[in-house]
Parts: C-alpha cells; sequence; structure tokens
C-alpha cells in the first residue's frame, strides 16, 4: 500500500512537471533576465483588451509600455502573439522586427530616460482559460507575454492600468495598483458572473461565479467570512496592510485547474470549496485552509515574489506554515497535532523514504503554482522544517523576521538565503544558516537509533544517502520505570549524536513520544520487543498515535513481528478518536495482506470485521468498511460486504462509500461485475456521481489486456475534473 501511494504522489509530480515544462519553453534564460534588469527600470503597462463575446475569435488589444533606460541600449520584450499595425518608439513610427517570441528595439531608437512604446497586438490563447461566457488569464513565469508585448520575468516588476472592452453583460476583476508587480501576478478575468460582495475591514471581498459551477450558492458569505478574517489575521502576523481595495475569489468551474495565484484576487475550484451534509468536519476545515493559503500568497509570493524559477518553492513553504498558524485554533490541539503527522508529514516522510527522494530546494522549470501546491516535499516537508525553526528560534522571533522580510523587500524579489540571513541576525548564535541549508539541500529520511549505555540515553542519526549531513530537530521521548513510573525527556538534536545522563536505566523507552521527530526511530531489540505492549495503556491520543506509527515503521522494516497485531484489536475495541482508528485499521489490514498463507490473511480479515459488535461507534464502522471496500479478499468479509452495498440502507455510509463497495464486489465477483455496476449506477442521483462512476469502474473490467490499456490511458488524463478518477482507477487496477 504504501509504494502504491508513493507511486500515485509521484505520478501527479512527474505528470504537472511535464505538463508545466511544455508551457515554459518561451521562459526568459537568467542569464539575459539578469541583463536587462540593469537596461531597464520603473516600467508601466497601460493596456486596453478588446474581450470577444465568443471563444473562438482573437482576443486584441493595444499597449503602451513606459520605461525609464539609463543609457542607449537594445531592449527587447517579450511577446509571443502577433503584432498588428503601427509600433511607436517614442511618439514616432518604427519599423521593428518580431523573432522567436522577442521584440527588438535597437539603441538607435532608445534614448537615456523615458521611453515610451505603444504597440498594437494580438493575443495568443496559451495563458487564456476561455469558455462560452467567461474568459480569464493565468500567467505563470513566461506566459503573460503570449497575452501581451511586456518584460516577462521576475525582477521587473512594473505599474498596470488595464481597459477591458467587454461584450455586454459581462463583469470583470482586474488587480488596479499603483504597487509594482510582476507580469506572473497580474491578472483580469472577465464572464457571465454572477457576484457576491462582503464589506470586512475597509476591504471589499468580491466572489465571481456562474450558478452552474457551485453546489449551493448559500454558502458563498461564509467562504467570503472566511477569506475576510484570512487578510485580518495576515496583516495582524506581518503588520504589512493588504494594499488593494478589494480581494476578489472566482470560482472556477470543476473541469479546470484547481487554484491560480493573482496579485488581488484567488481563484478556487468550486468542487474544493462547497461543502455537503455528509461532510465531515475534517473536511469543512480543509476548505478553510485551502482559502487561507490562497490568501496567504498575496503576501509571500506576491509582496515578495521569489528572485528566479530555482526558488519557487520557498513561497510554498512558507505559505503552508502560515496556513497552519491561521487555523490552527479550529482544531483541539491533539487533533491538530495529529492531523498534521498524518496529512503533511506521512506525506513527506513516504516520498523521502523512497528512491525517488528529492531535496526540498528544487529547481523545475516549467511548474506553477498547483504543483508546488501539492508537492509532498515542497509543501509538505517544508511545513515540517517550518515547526521546528519556529520552535528552535522562539515564536516571536520568528514573526519579528518575517516582518523585517516582507518589509525590506517589499514588492520586490528575494532567495530562500535572505529570509534566513534575517533570522539568523534576530536569533544569533542558534545555527539557523547551517539548520536551514541543510533541511531544504539534503533528501531522504534519516535513522535515529536510540540506545541506553553507561548510564546515558545515546541518541544517534544517520544520513540515509551515507553522508556526514543530519537533520537538525526536536522531539521527546518517554521513560518508563519500575511501577509504571514514567517521565518524558525533550531531545534537542543539533549534532548527529546526542547524550542525556540518566541517573537510573529504564525498563521501557518510547522513542518519537510527542510524533515530532522527523526520520526512522529505532531501538535495542530488547527495548524495541515491549514497545507495542504499550499501546493500550498510553492514555493520551497524540501519544498513543504516535507510538502505533513508530510501532508500525519498525513492523515494517521487521523489528516488530505481526503478532503485534493482537496489540491493535486490543486498543480498537475500545477506541474513541476516528484519526487513530483509521491509522490503526490501515496497519492491520497491512498486516493481514503480508501474509504470504491465504487462510492467515481470510483469519486476520475477518478480525478486523469482528470488531465491528466490539467497538459500534459510527467511526469505527465507517473506518473499517471503507477500508474493507479498498482491499478486502475473505469470502466471508466479502459476503459480509455484499450484503452491506445490497442494502444500500447503513446511516453511516454515503454514495460514494457505496460506490467504493460496488468497485471492491465488481472485481472480487468477476461472473457477475457488470451486473453489480450497472445496478449501482442506477442507484446513483446526479449527472456527475454517474459521470465519475463511468470513469473510474472501467478499472474493474476483468479481462486483463483492457485494462493495461486503460492505465496507458489514464496516465495521459489532462483534465482537472478527471485527474482525481485516473489516481482511484488506477489504485484500483494496483490493488486487484
Amino acid at each position: 500500500m504504501k509504494s502504491i501511494c508513493t507511486l500515485l504522489i509521484m505520478l501527479f509530480c512527474l505528470t504537472g512537471s511535464i505538463c508545466h515544462a511544455q508551457k515554459r519553453r518561451h521562459a526568459v534564460p537568467e542569464k539575459a533576465a539578469e541583463v536587462r534588469t540593469t537596461i531597464v527600470s520603473n516600467v508601466c503597462y497601460d493596456l486596453t483588451f478588446y474581450v470577444p463575446s465568443t471563444s473562438t475569435e482573437k482576443m486584441t488589444g493595444m499597449a503602451v509600455v513606459s520605461f525609464f533606460a539609463p543609457v542607449k541600449a537594445d531592449v527587447t520584450l517579450d511577446f509571443q502573439g502577433r503584432l498588428t499595425g503601427t509600433f511607436l518608439v517614442n511618439d514616432k513610427k518604427r519599423k521593428i522586427l518580431q523573432r522567436n517570441g522577442r521584440i527588438t528595439i535597437p539603441m538607435k531608437y532608445i534614448k537615456p530616460g523615458p521611453n515610451r512604446l505603444a504597440i498594437s497586438f494580438e493575443s495568443k490563447d496559451d495563458a487564456l482559460t476561455r469558455g462560452g461566457e467567461y474568459l480569464y488569464t493565468r500567467f505563470t513565469q513566461g506566459k503573460a507575454s503570449s497575452c501581451f508585448p511586456c518584460f516577462d520575468q521576475p525582477g521587473i516588476n512594473a505599474t498596470f492600468i488595464t481597459h477591458l472592452n467587454l461584450p455586454t453583460g459581462w463583469a470583470a476583476m482586474t488587480n488596479q495598483s499603483s504597487n509594482p508587480i510582476s507580469t506572473d501576478l497580474y491578472s483580469f478575468i472577465a464572464g457571465k458572473f454572477e457576484e457576491q460582495r462582503l464589506q470586512r475591514q475597509g476591504h471589499t471581498m468580491r466572489a465571481l461565479y456562474r450558478r452552474q459551477d457551485i453546489a449551493d450558492e448559500s454558502q458563498l458569505p461564509a467562504i467570503l467570512e472566511e477569506a475576510a478574517h484570512a487578510v485580518k489575521w495576515m496583516e495582524d502576523y506581518t503588520g504589512m496592510p493588504y494594499p488593494f481595495d478589494d480581494c476578489g475569489i472566482l470560482i472556477l468551474p470543476p473541469s479546470l485547474s484547481s487554484t491560480i495565484g493573482y496579485a488581488s484576487a484567488i481563484s478556487l475550484n468550486g468542487h474544493d470549496i462547497f461543502t455537503s451534509a455528509r461532510s465531515t468536519q475534517e473536511e469543512k476545515l480543509r476548505r478553510r485552509e485551502l482559502i487561507s493559503h490562497e490568501i496567504a500568497h498575496l503576501w509571500f509570493g506576491n509582496m515578495v515574489a521569489p528572485c528566479n524559477s530555482s526558488e519557487t518553492w520557498y513561497k510554498e513553504v512558507l505559505t503552508n506554515f502560515l496556513t497552519a498558524k491561521m487555523t490552527q485554533k479550529l482544531h483541539s490541539k491533539s487533533n491538530y497535532e495529529m492531523e498534521f503527522l498524518t496529512t503533511c508529514q506521512a506525506r513527506a516522510m513516504a516520498i523521502d523514504d523512497s528512491k525517488d527522494a528529492y531535496p526540498i530546494a528544487q529547481q523545475r522549470q516549467g511548474t506553477d503554482h498547483n504543483f508546488y501546491l501539492k508537492d509532498p516535499i515542497i509543501s509538505d516537508k517544508g511545513a515540517v522544517m517550518m515547526r521546528f525553526i519556529e520552535e528552535i528560534a522562539g515564536e516571536e522571533q520568528l514573526q519579528t523576521a518575517l516582518q523585517v522580510f516582507l518589509k525590506k523587500y517589499y514588492y520586490s524579489v528575494a532567495s530562500w538565503n535572505d529570509f534566513i540571513t534575517i533570522l539568523n541576525e534576530k536569533v544569533p548564535n542558534s545555527g539557523m544558516n547551517q539548520f536551514g541549508d541543510t533541511w531544504v539541500r539534503q533528501k531522504g529520511l534519516p535513522t535515529i537509533h536510540t540506545t541506553y549505555q553507561d548510564g546515558q540515553l545515546l541518541f544517534t542519526q544517520k544520513n540515509p544517502n551515507g553522508g556526514s549531513g543530519f537533520l537538525p530537530q526536536k522531539f521527546e521521548v518517554r521513560l518508563i520505570y519500575d511501577f509504571d513510573r514514567s517521565r518524558t525527556v525533550s531531545v534537542n538534536m543539533l549534532q548527529p549524536i546526542v547524550s542525556i545522563k540518566l541517573n537510573k536505566q529504564p525498563n521501557t523507552i518510547i522513542p518519537n513520544y510527542d510524533g515530532r521527530g522527523y526520520g526512522h526511530f529505532t531501538m535495542d531489540e530488547s527495548y524495541m520487543r515491549s514497545l507495542p505492549l504499550r499501546i493500550i495503556v498510553t492514555r493520551d491520543d497524540l501519544n498513543r498515535y504516535a507510538l502505533i506509527n513508530t510501532v508500525f515503521d519498525n513492523y515494517l522494516s521487521g523489528h516488530v513481528p505481526p503478532s503485534y497485531f493482537g496489540e491493535l484489536y486490543r486498543d480498537m475495541t475500545k477506541e474513541k478518536n476516528p484519526l487513530i482508528m483509521r491509522t490503526a485499521i490501515d496497519h492491520m489490514m497491512k498486516i493481514a495482506m503480508d501474509r504470504s498463507v491465504q487462510s492467515e490473511r481470510y483469519t486476520l480479515e475477518q478480525c478486523i470485521m469482528d470488531l465491528l459488535p466490539e467497538n459500534k461507534r459510527t467511526d469505527c464502522r465507517q473506518a473499517i468498511i471503507r477500508k474493507m471496500a479498498t482491499c478486502a479478499s475473505a469470502p466471508e468479509v466479502l459476503s459480509q460486504l455484499y450484503n452491506i452495498w445490497q442494502s444500500q440502507s447503513d446511516p453511516s455510509f454515503d454514495e460514494h462509500d457505496y460506490m467504493e463497495l460496488a468497485y471492491r464486489l465488481a472485481i472480487t465477483h468477476p461472473m457477475e461485475c457488470k451486473d453489480i455496476l450497472n445496478r449501482q449506477r442506477q442507484l446513483l442521483k446526479d449527472d456527475l456521481a454517474r459521470e465519475e462512476f463511468d470513469f473510474v469502474s472501467r478499472a474493474c473490467n476483468p479481462d486483463i489486456q483492457a485494462r493495461k490499456a486503460l492505465t496507458a490511458s489514464l496516465k495521459k488524463v489532462q483534465d482537472n475534473k478527471q485527474k482525481p478518477w485516473a489516481a482511484h482507477a488506477l489504485r484500483l487496477i494496483e490493488t486487484r
């Protein structure tokens, strides 16, 4: 299961990387970009666009580009569209050549001081998302020049003035501002949109949407409130006011990209932010986190932008960290920590522990915000790193460093090292330079071994790549003595080997007791044997959750025998925490699936089902049935699942749960495959559910050649609505 999860994560990353690499073939080489920053400054674009009423017509426009040149020199603009009409240089008609996406104005036409170009043009559609009744821009680095002539690179910020000539009945949103921004942050949105507004803290929160793209219009005020809360939180935390009067939210159709960042607006996919009656509290919190993340980018990514494409990763690292701080109060303390360990930390460790591991600091040509948002190392390992940075530097000192960073590089560009330099000045002698460099440059998951020797606890960290590097971090260890007397010690691992003096040898050692440690935690065999026995007697939810994961990790590496299944079973009969339930059942099913003797697997699967009358909580029932729906194989278990699916009356389950049961039953009952799928399809209540079911259920085909052909086609899916369906279908094929 772990390898399949890793494969699917990497598939999405690879697909995104290839797709966006193709899109950036017109990006300016970094050396040429550096030279151009010395030639032009004080840039202003006065842009007029004539937006057609149909997506088959080309958009045209006029660009008046003003800039300051310190000396006479050739000036090159980027433009991939078509020049039309007259080209004026300082109010004089000039014959200017366009070649390979570049417009070069010879130095003889350029004067030292202010210069002004007036250019008529026809845009390409490369960076325009167009429907019959809407259009919006998506200017990732190197793509604005497909729409209008510009200096399309980081480091040349400009003011923008926009005039939109729109079809009758269309509404628009753009980012008019005197603050200079880079071309990838400029945007405009136009279409036959409905609009809702909300006034908060002197800002107008605006939502543009089409009724057919949203599930529940009544949720829009709450969505605008959540965005307004995020703006206020960012203003308070950073000390930097939001620089625009309006903050816009564009609700995208389900088939389009999930998120797009602009200077004064964010876009969100309706599928991601509208909750249903069956949505869990966790799903509602994820919406809040997504909105907060995009709002945070209006500061880190917009006010301060990465200095070049090789630094783009750090804006995701900072915004993920701030998102977590924004939404932390919405969780209970233990549930927040467990959610973090389950999502960010688990995803990062899965990749870091694979042959596909890569560092946080990476240069991926052509990737855009959506790729970095989903990247499990940049977004998730980066969040782990930032928690350690805050713990070592201190909450107040880190906040101050981020405020100084924003003020110093306000609407300019900066690097990760620029931020670390400021932080190091705030916290001298903390080793922050080494810390920041090690975490972002090193790949792989370290092993941290704990042993007792000569009155000391020894912690030894080993680099997975065999080098001398290590990841500085903090974690807790629980020491248990006679009569269950115990104490917790904090380990500050700022060196690869750390020792702590003890007065007495403990009977039991529980490493990484708080779950914060990043790596494989191992111990001597004598201590490892007693570890599973502590699961049921560990009362704190977070500590029990961390212990369950430590034991499972050592089971995977062969240090804990599969018989610890019994300890998990004992805990599950009384477990009340839904997150621990889901995690323990995942681990129990993995142990069952690892059995080479079929009858042993069947027995363990039935043991999991036998928990249903023992722990009658709805959360437990959902966790067990949902897990079994993905991989059950025991005939008795499948018979029980078949009865649940046939009745479709259990209030614990929703439509998607029954779809999952149908997939599993169709796979395990090949002779009845068509009948099962046909019956389930007839029971679906809306067109989107039927569309998803028709797409995914193809993976249940008993014909192996048909599945091979399907696998090849699924890896080529580009439609954003279908990408999660494709991942689902691939998982069904892989786990037959």
